[in-house]
């Protein structure tokens, strides 16, 4: 039990616990959902104006630094197999405040990220069938709260049919493309390196989602074995998709008319089988854009439920349904999401994700390095086995670099909603330790 009397774990009485139902296989396929979504149906385009026809390798340099930090997950997930990751992790390592920090900005990332790819969703929906772009993000986000209060298992059949069909269209662009490899020089980088290293932090946004594994933590049969091994197969899955399709795309229309397009890889199809093939495409991009945003509302609304019952958040955000499904965290989620797909700025919301999840990801490195030190017994020890301190180390620095490309309108947005956070986690850990000491003199009472 943690000092102001919740349990630290969900697991209690028939009726508290979520369902454990989720596998390794199911696990992959939910992590590979959230990771390839509307970052490479959306932002390719982006990407191939900043770095040229060498976008496939911002790509490559953004998996990377994803990567890095995808590991530090892997190897905290073994010792914390608990939802709520960042809150979980951070806190392991660095205590309270700073989990409450590194959860806090996860937890609005997966929100404002959710609200993102809801407006891509309503892009490609408004060039189809002429709904207004904000509606039609606003219709999406309601019907897959309706799926995800249905339950978990519900949840995850939806997303095994939605990433089967995101993953066919990239396989449709990698296959149409592989008869023009070579029709494009794949080095010509536009501004040089500087340029690819600009595009991987847009880029970046593309590989948001291996961390949402961890909030499926306790809905998993063995989660300190599938776990760790789902987050590096769905990084390596795709990262190896992202590169055959940035490839192709290159290959068929160049990077010019990538950087120039609304929808980059319809485009691309289309040069090589016609108008058909781009509404096909684009159809295929509606599942991609709808499963991220199903996979994100499923784990803000987990995190939350996560922290409430840590005693990080109020008590009713881990409320469960008569489903066993967290209703009153997917109800304040669906607000938040609502709330910034009114913005209805796609580049603006996609770029204030980012910088929150780069600093709660460099959280969860650092906090990986303290606990090396603490299980090595201080410095002198760990220091004997500086690769595995310096893979969270270079992750943190990775994480820092990135968020410096990201914007100022973006990072400021972020800072705000940090310093937010640290205010309320002040004020929880000093309520905290008020009840910490009240429940010791109760005690003491209650022995004398």
């Amino acid at each position: 039990m943690t000092g102001d009397g919740h349990s630290t774990s969900i697991g209690g009485a028939p009726g508290s616990a979520l369902r454990r139902e989720v596998g390794l296989v199911a696990a992959t396929m939910s992590g590979t959902g959230v990771i390839i979504g509307a970052g490479v149906y959306a932002l390719i385009g982006a990407g191939a104006e900043t770095a040229g026809n060498a976008v496939w390798m911002a790509f490559v340099v953004a998996a990377v630094v994803a990567g890095l930090s995808a590991l530090t997950y892997a190897r905290m997930g073994r010792r914390v197999p608990k939802d709520s990751p960042e809150f979980q992790y951070a806190g392991h390592g660095l205590g309270f405040k700073a989990g409450f920090l590194a959860g806090w900005l996860m937890l609005w990332a997966d929100m404002v990220a959710g609200a993102a790819v809801a407006l891509a969703f309503g892009g490609y929906f408004a060039a189809l069938f002429g709904l207004p772009l904000v509606l039609a993000a606003l219709l999406l986000v309601v019907i897959l709260a309706v799926v995800v209060s249905a339950g978990i298992h519900e949840s995850i059949i939806l997303v095994s049919v939605l990433t089967a069909a995101e993953v066919l269209g990239l396989l449709i662009v990698t296959v149409i493309g592989i008869p023009h490899w070579g029709d494009q020089s794949l080095l010509e980088m536009k501004g040089g390196f500087s340029g690819v290293w600009a595009a991987s932090s847009l880029i970046f946004f593309a590989y948001i989602g291996f961390d949402e594994l961890g909030n499926l933590a306790e809905e998993m049969r063995q989660p300190e074995r599938d776990l760790p091994r789902a987050i590096v197969l769905a990084m390596v899955l795709s990262t190896v998709l992202y590169v055959l399709v940035a490839v192709s795309a290159v290959s068929l229309i160049g990077s010019e008319a990538l950087g120039s397009s609304s929808a980059p890889l319809a485009d691309a199809v289309a040069r090589a089988i016609g108008g058909a093939g781009r509404t096909g495409l684009s159809v295929l991009a509606l599942a991609a854009t709808s499963n991220t945003v199903l996979l994100l509302m499923l784990s803000a609304s987990r995190s939350l439920f996560g922290m409430a019952r840590s005693g990080a958040l109020p008590a009713i955000l881990g409320r469960l349904s008569k489903r066993r499904t967290p209703v009153v965290s997917l109800v304040f989620t669906l607000a938040v999401i609502c709330g910034f797909v009114l913005l209805g700025d796609l580049a603006l919301v996609a770029r204030i994700a980012t910088f929150s999840t780069l600093v709660s990801f460099g959280l969860v490195n650092l906090s990986l390095v303290a606990v090396l030190r603490r299980e090595s017994g201080g410095w002198d020890r760990a220091i004997r086995r500086p690769l595995g301190l310096l893979q969270p180390l270079l992750g943190a620095l990775a994480c820092s670099w990135l968020a410096i490309d990201v914007g100022w309108t973006a990072a400021a947005a972020g800072m705000v909603m940090g310093v937010l956070g640290l205010c309320l986690a002040f004020l929880i850990d000093r309520h905290r330790g008020r009840e910490h000491d009240v429940g010791q003199t109760r005690t003491v009472a209650v022995r004398v």
